[in-house]
């Protein structure tokens, strides 16, 4: 495993597409803008993810159903909280999951990656939920589906990753610190505590999910949290649990719902409903 440092990069061999650490002083001055966004499917056919274009801080993004997030112009695909091998973890500790939920996270995110031309992945931490999920086959399932990512894939480590230690066998992963930054945009596994953090960030951790009611049920979906400074992925893994979000004025939250990616109404309260636009 290669391991970079915040404001490193190597000097030969580099892509333009492919990730490389800036400092914060090469990221150049962001220009924050509206959304302009609109609910999409993705070209209208079931069971695809649908994805939802943003431009923020001057960066097309698209916000995609199944819970990542891709970058076009650096052609990479962004996920958080996979949380593999969480199978292990809990028979370890006497409860008995079945396997399976791994393998299918994987399996979904080369699917995406694959649909959108994406070359690179970057890993926005807890690849891994503990130290008991380092089992042969989760790693094997890792060094496979890596051998399919044609370009560059970075892994920010998260608290989870930290807590399950170093990987038995080398992964092919290039792990980065947390707080790269990159077209003036900083990745990172957790948010900063005051949310003002300069530049903007990416990042996951927070699991977050949004409490909705239509007809008479209730129900929890994950979302994107947008805000002024921050944008958090929801977790990406299969098996995955979630922490509703806070509603507020200034803050986006759009349900990845699989085949579309809604938008949530916005009040001056911060509270509001599903809909489409």
């Amino acid at each position: 495993m290669t391991r970079w440092v915040t404001g490193r990069r190597p000097e030969d061999d580099r892509d333009p597409h492919r990730p490389c650490g800036e400092s914060r002083s090469g990221g150049g001055e962001s220009h924050p803008e509206g959304g302009g966004a609109r609910t999409q499917r993705a070209g209208g056919v079931p069971g695809l993810p649908g994805h939802y274009p943003l431009t923020w801080h001057g960066q097309e993004l698209h916000l995609l159903g199944d819970g990542a997030l891709h970058w076009p112009s650096r052609g990479t695909l962004l996920v958080a909280d996979l949380h593999l091998g969480k199978e292990a973890v809990f028979r370890a500790r006497g409860l008995p999951i079945p396997d399976g939920a791994g393998q299918e996270t994987l399996n979904r995110l080369e699917r995406t990656r694959t649909r959108h031309l994406a070359t690179n992945v970057v890993i926005l931490g807890d690849l891994v939920h503990g130290p008991e999920g380092w089992t042969p086959e989760t790693v094997t399932a890792i060094r496979n589906w890596r051998t399919r990512v044609p370009g560059t894939v970075w892994w920010i480590r998260g608290n989870h990753d930290r807590a399950a230690g170093a990987s038995p066998h080398p992964l092919g992963l290039e792990e980065v610190e947390e707080g790269v930054v990159w077209s003036g945009l900083e990745l990172r596994h957790t948010p900063p505590h005051d949310g003002l953090e300069s530049p903007p960030v990416i990042c996951g951790h927070l699991h977050p999910v949004i409490r909705l009611r239509a007809s008479g049920s209730r129900g929890r979906l994950p979302c994107f949290v947008v805000d002024p400074q921050v944008l958090v992925l929801p977790a990406y893994g299969v098996f995955t649990g979630g922490h509703p979000v806070e509603r507020r004025p200034e803050r986006r939250l759009l349900v990845a719902a699989q085949e579309a990616v809604v938008e949530v109404a916005r009040t001056r309260t911060g509270r509001g409903s599903g809909h489409r636009r």
